[in-house]
């Protein structure tokens, strides 16, 4: 296996996805980056090896390409398409070559030449797809020095399903000029031009930087243990760092700790993490764990949202708003420069001598603390477990005189079994004063890094800070040099950058960073993780497969022929289709252990009703529907049936006008109500979304729309986020079942139904039944009425158990004897108008005998039920302190006349 090798394969496949994205109107680019060459082409000839240019635009080009190494690149374009074109439903002027190449510019003797890097152009494939006939491909050629033959174009686009005029380019080699291009647009039907161009335009966003530094690795001669993780399959490592969970506020599942401590010792991990399950809260936890240990982690992801999400975690749970460098966006980075000016001025002198060894000592003793009160109740626990077993089989001897001997013996021991309630206060109460201790350590260490940096590491401070504020790429890389990163990092441990954006923010560095996490996986392009692989110790990739996976425009015979030429296969190691592959895809593979993979499944946004067709159809029923109480039921979920017509341009304005008056309706009603939701609408084809976007604009003021925050997109456009309202536009009629077929993509249909807290309003204009059984729209429809919330209980109760349900009822407090909620069996579970109390009995012999371990106490606080425990011997003893704890914890109002069997 050749490391290089399959690096290459990675960037010649990223590099043909992204060429064209900039190439659809050459004509948009300002004179400065674009010349029309004049005369006659015999560059594209073969004739000559260069062609002279102007020495006007020569001079400014080679200083514009040395300045924008990585954000732009040189083409030559040949055979440009001129004229009106339908793309996708929507009709785009167009001025875009069948061929480019990139080009290079010399200068000798004062005079200016362009030349090209390859002799062999490349095909703009975006725009071939376009031309051929459906199902028909380009032509093999043998000798690519051919494909600049006019006729050969000629006679290919013969059958071309556009109106084109292709005779035009038989006039190659002499060139038409910038008037004949003009003349062209304003024709009805679209020209093959013989024109050429010089044009420097921006990699598409996407790949900016991410082929210029695809090349340094491939050139590096060692590369990061994720990287190498990734292409070469290993056991991972046995070594197990001391973490600090207890370090952090808020409560962590057995998932959420596992994931942390993959981040923290595996050099590749894993974490899955279905809609709604906590995922960026756990990455937000995985950063300040990492942070409390003294280490730095690299946050990436395909898109901006995700990040913000992230972000808005690390300072609303952590604090670590000040620490940790949201790069990338213009108006972080406006508040990152005056912070920074403001720390290298001395503004926060005062705030910087916090202590944290002080706050750290007392966590420490608080935590010890815990670990006692802990102990103490499963100690309660366990005598209340002998406590009544003793008991009841005293009373199950029926001898009366040794139950009532036992009872003088032991009654005083039992009724200290009340202790084991205040030994639980104090449980919770103590955790409560350990999250905001948890808090204030984070804080006072962030701000002892940051005292130390300005103190020791004030020239890395300013340079950094000039770096994030120079313009171009080559006088960034001349700033990064001078930055002592070590330093940097422990003082802004934590930084969030998209993909696209990483190469301006940060060198290319190996493994300056403890840890990378890549969130949002599935729609990460391999190619482009790699530079961020590359820059971490470890990495932890996060995501799910059943949600929306990365688009690529790269053609499968174009995949197979890169994939040939460095003589590898798919069943190389460390290969998977670039095409078809996300990086999370990769990931899977190359794990060697379950070890390595966690899955979050705890539910906490939506409603059960608005949860469970995923749950069912793409999680097997794993997921815990966090909110699932007894009082969960439908009317969450609403359809609205209308007579819509989807257009020739994909909008269907009946549906669009529907979903405006209903967002008029809830901000009226929320008006009325003095409340506030967030309202999002989804479709799941871009013009509609757009369209309603555009009407939303229209129709709402700017405070309603920043309110609320209401927004248009596909489900593209709100892939982690979600809103407590969802509006779906599916926008198809009984006319359009083939674009219905869009709507059966499992991920695509996943997050599209996945977005909303409380409640999901749909707006139909096709009958679901012309769809095929096995449509996911369909089978979404059906079982909208069918929807039950299953309320798992046991109908054969113990004695105990059946005694304390009798007390309650008689309290008018609700029950339900073995509820299952959050995937746990509840002994009885308990309501009191809206107030939900689990009941945990204990001692007596038989299913419920045992105690909740603190797990499961914990489980329930993050779902919202508080527990108590009530043991056996305790209630037979002292029946009344029992029923007085149950009504207590359930803000029950006890009167003399309720009686007490």
């Amino acid at each position: 296996m050749s490391l290089p090798n399959i690096l290459s394969y990675y960037r010649d496949c990223y590099k043909e996805d992204s060429a064209d994205l900039n190439l659809w109107n050459l004509n948009k680019l300002k004179d400065e980056d674009r010349l029309v060459l004049e005369g006659q082409d015999d560059l594209g000839t073969g004739f000559l090896p260069r062609l002279p240019i102007p020495s006007s635009f020569g001079e400014q080009m080679m200083k514009r390409v040395e300045v924008y190494q990585r954000e732009r690149v040189l083409l030559y374009a040949s055979f440009i398409l001129v004229g009106k074109v339908e793309i996708k439903g929507e009709m785009k002027q167009v001025v875009s070559p069948l061929l480019f190449n990139e080009a290079t510019i010399d200068k000798e003797d004062d005079y200016y030449y362009f030349s090209v890097n390859n002799p062999a152009p490349e095909i703009n494939e975006s725009l071939i797809e376009l031309l051929m006939p459906e199902g028909h491909t380009m032509p093999v050629v043998d000798n690519m020095t051919h494909i600049q033959s006019p006729s050969l174009w000629t006679s290919w686009l013969k059958d071309c399903p556009l109106a084109l005029n292709s005779l035009e380019l038989l006039k190659f080699p002499n060139l038409v000029g910038n008037d004949e291009i003009k003349r062209a647009l304003r024709r009805k039907t679209a020209t093959l031009l013989p024109a050429s161009m010089l044009v420097f335009v921006e990699r598409s966003t996407s790949s900016r930087g991410v082929l210029h530094e695809l090349e340094e690795l491939i050139e590096s001669p060692q590369l990061s243990s994720p990287i190498n993780h990734l292409f070469s399959p290993k056991a991972p490592a046995q070594a197990s760092k001391p973490l600090k969970f207890n370090y952090l506020p808020g409560l962590l599942s057995t998932p959420q700790k596992k994931i942390i401590s993959i981040a923290a010792n595996a050099s590749l991990g894993c974490a899955s993490g279905p809609p709604g399950t906590g995922k960026s809260y756990t990455i937000a936890a995985i950063a300040a764990e990492h942070m409390a240990r003294g280490e730095s982690v690299l946050i990436v992801a395909n898109n901006d949202a995700a990040l913000d999400v992230i972000a808005d975690k690390l300072d609303e749970n952590f604090g670590l708003s000040d620490v940790s460098i949201r790069a990338g966006q213009k108006e972080f980075l406006k508040k990152l420069k005056s912070y920074i000016a403001d720390l290298l001025s001395g503004y926060f002198n005062e705030e910087l001598n916090q202590e944290p060894l002080a706050r750290e000592s007392e966590l420490k003793k608080l935590n010890r603390s815990l670990d006692k009160a802990e102990a103490r109740f499963v100690k309660f626990c366990h005598k209340a477990i002998v406590r009544g077993q003793r008991l009841k089989g005293l009373e199950e001897r029926d001898i009366q005189w040794v139950k009532r001997l036992y009872l003088a013996l032991a009654t005083s021991g039992i009724r200290k079994l009340v202790m084991q309630w205040s030994s639980l206060n104090d449980i919770i109460n103590q955790h409560e004063s350990r999250e905001q201790l948890a808090s204030g350590y984070l804080s006072a260490l962030k701000n002892t890094n940051l005292k130390t940096l300005v103190e020791t590491q004030r020239q890395s401070l300013q340079a950094f800070n000039k770096a994030i504020r120079s313009r171009t790429s080559k006088r960034q890389f001349e700033l990064f040099d001078n930055i002592e990163y070590s330093a940097l990092l422990s003082a802004f441990p934590v930084w969030l950058v998209s993909l696209n954006t990483l190469y301006r923010v940060l060198p290319l560095k190996a493994e300056m960073f403890d840890l990378v996490i890549i969130d949002e996986a599935t729609q990460c392009n391999i190619s482009s993780c790699l530079p961020a692989l590359y820059r971490a110790k470890r990495a932890m990739v996060v995501g799910d497969t059943k949600q929306l996976r990365h688009y690529s425009f790269l053609a499968k015979s174009k995949e197979a022929q890169i994939m040939s030429k460095y003589e590898l296969s798919l069943s190389t190691e460390g290969i998977t289709s670039y095409r078809d592959s996300s990086i999370l895809d990769l990931t899977l593979s190359a794990l060697s252990s379950h070890d390595q993979l966690a899955f979050l499944d705890e539910h906490f946004r939506s409603k059960p009703e608005l949860i469970h067709f995923s749950n069912q159809s793409f999680y097997q029923g794993k997921l815990k529907v966090m909110q699932h109480r007894p009082c969960t039921s439908s009317g969450h979920l609403h359809l609205n049936r209308l007579e819509g017509v989807r257009d020739s341009s994909g909008i269907n304005h009946i549906e669009a006008a529907q979903v405006v008056a209903a967002i008029r309706e809830q901000v009226s009603e929320d008006l009325s109500a003095g409340i506030c939701h967030s309202i999002g609408v989804i479709s799941p084809f871009r013009h509609q979304a757009e369209y309603i976007a555009k009407e939303i604009g229209a129709n709402f003021s700017e405070a309603e729309i920043l309110k609320h925050k209401l927004r248009s997109a596909t489900p593209f456009g709100f892939q982690g986020e979600e809103r407590d309202i969802m509006l779906i536009s599916f926008s198809v009629d009984n006319e359009s079942k083939r674009a219905a077929v869009y709507l059966n993509k499992a991920d695509v249909f996943n997050v599209t139904i996945t977005r909303a807290r409380q409640k999901q309003i749909l707006f139909l204009s096709i009958d679901e039944t012309l769809l095929p059984k096995s449509n996911l729209l369909r089978r979404y429809l059906g079982t909208m009425n069918e929807f039950e919330a299953t309320h798992s209980t046991v109908t054969e109760l113990d004695e105990f158990q059946n005694e304390v349900v009798k007390e309650l009822a008689m309290l008018e407090v609700k029950t339900w004897p073995g509820y299952t909620i959050a995937g746990t069996e509840v002994d009885i579970l308990c309501r009191y108008q809206n107030r939900y109390l689990a009941i945990d009995l204990i001692g007596f012999p038989g299913p419920w005998k045992d105690f909740f371990e603190l797990n499961t106490y914990k489980l329930f606080k993050r779902a919202g039920v508080e527990v108590l425990p009530v043991s056996y011997g305790l209630w037979v003893v002292d029946k009344e302190a029992c029923i007085q704890q149950i009504a207590t914890k359930l803000n029950v109002s006890l009167n003399q006349s309720v009686p007490v069997v």
